[in-house]
């Protein structure tokens, strides 16, 4: 099986259930992205909620006072976040007569959008082949195809960013983004991962050359050992 399939086979049987998991619309998946940047899914869930409430499509948003909106986040924290959204909503109504971009490079224009959040809401929303590069995506692919570069490096993210696209179906990117989130949220952790029970155990180059721990490679992780043997 290739990775995708492998990916896709554990994802089918364990994938979590979110109130956007299986959305389609580009404006819940940006209000949901928007909200888990700085926030953990429980925490942010009744908030999704509230807000696709108040304010169900962009229009709502964009004619929203920003205290409303303020308000609306107020616990969240990372209020730029809610401002950047306002204000992107005005974006489109003016830019995009309303209509949410169905291009890339048109969404990353997006007050408050980078490149994870485009290639999200691309690729779930409208099928754009772009893999949805953060923290999960850069320790799930160091670890199983074994990139030992800093990934604070742009050389390294732009070799695993690669190493998605070449591993990614075509016709179905944003279902390969929402398994990655997924398997870095559930098995490939941080701390911890659960190795024993992780689909690529016997072809994954961390587990088979005991870098689990190490990988994803960071220079300050280097620095900290050298610092403690001293």
């Amino acid at each position: 099986m290739t990775f995708y399939d492998t990916l896709l086979a554990w994802y089918e049987g364990n994938k979590r259930s979110l109130p956007w998991r299986g959305e389609t619309d580009p404006y819940k998946i940006w209000v949901s992205e928007i909200i888990l940047q700085q926030t953990r899914v429980q925490q942010g869930w009744n908030y999704y909620l509230r807000f696709i409430e108040a304010f169900p499509d962009v229009q709502a948003l964009a004619q929203a006072d920003e205290q409303q909106v303020l308000r609306l986040w107020q616990g969240l924290g990372y209020y730029s976040r809610a401002r950047n959204m306002h204000n992107a909503a005005l974006q489109i109504m003016s830019e995009h007569n309303g209509k949410f971009p169905n291009n890339y490079e048109s969404i990353k224009k997006l007050k408050g959008i980078g490149d994870y959040t485009a290639a999200a809401i691309g690729s779930i929303a409208f099928g754009l082949p772009y893999p949805a590069v953060d923290g999960n995506v850069l320790r799930i692919i160091s670890r199983i195809f074994g990139i030992c570069d800093d990934i604070s490096l742009p050389t390294t993210k732009k070799k695993i960013t690669s190493t998605c696209v070449r591993n990614m179906h075509p016709k179905n990117p944003g279902t390969f983004n929402q398994a990655c989130m997924d398997f870095g949220s559930i098995v490939c952790t941080p701390k911890n991962p659960q190795c024993a029970e992780c689909p690529f155990n016997k072809t994954c180059y961390a587990l088979n050359h005991q870098l689990v721990e190490v990988l994803p490679a960071k220079s300050k992780k280097i620095e900290k050992k050298k610092q403690s043997i001293k």
